[in-house]
């Protein structure tokens, strides 16, 4: 019947409890090998997005706030504490001197290369187990919910 919610079975509880495991899992390693760096995760995040968005001239503030699902203003504060840590420096646009662009400098590209490299190793132990408990997930979806977007 349209509407009606399927039914879940014990394998579904299970399935989602240990996807939700494993990602927190990750998650909390992150949130560790992030703070003997000295950062909080949300720097962390910051920095690895200024690194991923890859703009010539760094990306804009908006850029960033977008990627990292948070208010324009929490991304300038993140901002303000990078910029007083020496992680990343602030640039006018070339082209419009309104935007505000963002650049990791040389102690940002490093804290950030050794968080990736230990990020990258515990991915080689865990992931299997992240992807297999993804696979039990997906597995357990109704064919109708496989088919949805």
């Amino acid at each position: 019947m349209p509407g009606e919610s399927p039914a879940l079975s014990p394998r579904d509880y299970l399935a989602l409890g240990e996807f939700r495991y494993r990602i927190r899992h990750f998650l909390r390693f992150s949130e560790l090998a992030t703070r003997q760096e000295g950062l909080e995760p949300q720097q962390h995040q910051f920095l690895l997005a200024v690194r991923t968005l890859d703009e010539p001239d760094g990306p804009t503030v908006r850029q960033i706030a977008d990627y990292l699902l948070v208010r324009h203003n929490s991304a300038v504060g993140l901002i303000d504490r990078l910029v007083e840590h020496g992680l990343v420096q602030r640039a006018r646009g070339r082209d419009d001197r309104r935007q505000v662009r963002v650049k990791l400098t040389a102690k940002g590209e490093e804290i950030l290369k050794r968080l990736s490299l230990i990020h990258r190793d515990e991915l080689r132990n865990s992931g299997p187990r992240l992807v297999n408990a993804l696979g039990e997930l997906l597995r357990s979806l109704p064919p109708e919910a496989e088919a949805r977007p």
